[in-house]
């Protein structure tokens, strides 16, 4: 339950769930992350078994934990598991493909025969709603473009061979996977993640206290700090921005493996007083209620979680022009959509900040379309229906 996207989404879709219809038994393959402590109280986390506790310890540890209850068997596995990521470790998505037959035989074996499975993201979830779960519906959930996510159709085909719905978020997205895989798409099926405007705005009423301390205009990004959210596109836009003699503060919530790079990078371009990094945060709405522009510098997205909340708000928006952007904002109306370049962001940031009708108007576009679909949620039910 980290931070990302995906994680938020689910975290909505439990807390939207008829718990008088449906009863929920959850497995988290980490039971951790920054939205843990938030799931809901009606959702039934099941636990992790000796041997999956010991097998995801770190590699000496497992050996060990293995060695000492006699598991050699699972021991065995745990080696091979170990081996099968290290030797395809530069793309991890594939890795977990290859190594999850080895992993598949630490996970519960005890658990009942269930109405509907659902995986509710690309990798190991998925494969364990297709491979291991014993369902009478089969749910798969990508929430990315499978391709430039990195995963191999030849790798997954087993397993969506096993699905009964594979669902994705968005049209472009959905037409990835059917050219991926045109043997499965009468399974396909878009079901957008849910946004209720009404939710976020009870949670978006105190000003950041970080924005209380600047008078310059306040940007903000939020995403996981890897490549994929061309965060350096946006220190690049920032580098010209501060050049152009441009009073601004960029905030960006998020964590991920890109921090010590992106931290050494803002230092080398002298933005340490322009460009802060706040880390992970439980509740991101203030921030987007409170800020003057927010910006999405992506390379690609499936559909952005961030985009649509942002719309929520009706804050003013620069985005870059990923491909499935073109299905949440229109350049011009609702944003500005900029190319994947830093100078080309940086002008159209520098845009808004000068020109307050242009940031009215935007809003306004915003304001006057609908943001909301709560009515996804009732898509979601007739998956488990069959």
């Amino acid at each position: 339950m980290d931070s990302g996207g995906a994680e938020r989404s689910l975290l909505t879709l439990l807390s939207l769930l008829d718990y008088d219809r449906f009863d929920v038994d959850l497995f988290l393959f980490k039971r951790a992350g920054l939205f843990f402590d938030r799931l809901p109280a009606e959702v039934n986390l099941l636990p992790h078994s000796r041997d999956f506790a010991d097998f995801t310890l770190p590699f000496s540890a497992s050996v060990k934990a293995l060695l000492r209850r006699g598991r050699f068997g699972l021991l065995l596995d745990r080696v091979r598991y170990t081996r099968t990521l290290r030797r395809f470790g530069d793309n991890l998505l594939q890795a977990d493909a290859r190594a999850w037959r080895f992993l598949r035989r630490a996970l519960p074996g005890d658990l009942p025969v269930y109405d509907a499975a659902v995986g509710y993201l690309e990798g190991n979830p998925n494969y364990f709603a297709a491979d291991h779960v014993n369902a009478k519906i089969r749910v798969g959930y990508i929430h990315n473009d499978y391709v430039k996510l990195g995963l191999s159709a030849e790798l997954d085909r087993p397993f969506v061979e096993k699905l009964d719905r594979f669902v994705t978020v968005s049209p472009e997205c959905a037409n990835v996977l059917a050219q991926q895989f045109p043997e499965a798409a009468a399974k396909i099926c878009v079901v957008e993640n849910i946004i209720s405007p009404a939710v976020l705005q009870k949670q978006a009423q105190q000003t950041p206290p970080e924005f209380e301390k600047t008078a310059a205009k306040k940007l903000l990004t939020i995403g996981r700090l890897n490549p994929q959210k061309g965060y350096e596109l946006a220190l690049d836009a920032a580098e010209k921005m501060k050049r152009d003699g441009v009073a601004f503060c960029w905030f960006c919530i998020g964590a991920g493996e890109l921090k010590e790079k992106l931290e050494r990078a803002i230092a080398e371009k002298n933005l340490t007083d322009c460009f802060v990094l706040l880390g992970e945060r439980p509740n991101p709405y203030p921030y987007i209620a409170h800020c003057d522009v927010y910006v999405q510098p992506s390379r690609y997205e499936g559909k952005s979680i961030a985009l649509d909340e942002t719309k929520c708000f009706a804050r003013p928006i620069v985005a870059t022009k990923f491909s499935t952007v073109f299905d949440q904002l229109t350049d011009g109306k609702t944003a500005l959509l900029a190319e994947m370049d830093g100078a080309d962001i940086a002008a159209k940031i520098e845009a808004l900040l000068a020109d307050e009708t242009l940031c009215k108007t935007l809003s306004e576009n915003l304001k006057n379309e609908k943001v909301g679909n709560e009515e996804e949620l009732q898509k979601f039910y007739a998956l488990l229906e069959g």
